[in-house]
């Protein structure tokens, strides 16, 4: 039978620092998540405005050929 591993407890100073390396470990995380979120919006957005234009110049084509 396997014992699950117990976490090792700090004291003081070590504690601290394993708490302030994991702030910033997670700070990170967020930002990364947070550029990549900001990357998705833009994508999407620029397609929107993509598909807009298409129907614009498909209205103009239109209104082109009736006239």
């Amino acid at each position: 039978m396997v014992e699950p591993e117990k976490p090792v407890k700090f004291k003081g100073k070590d504690q601290i620092a394993l708490d302030e390396e994991l702030a910033r470990k997670l700070e990170a995380e967020m930002q990364a998540e947070l550029v990549e979120e900001e990357r998705i919006e833009r994508q999407r957005e620029e397609e929107a405005n993509l598909i807009s234009w298409d129907d614009t110049q498909a209205m103009m084509e239109a209104n082109f050929e009736l006239a």
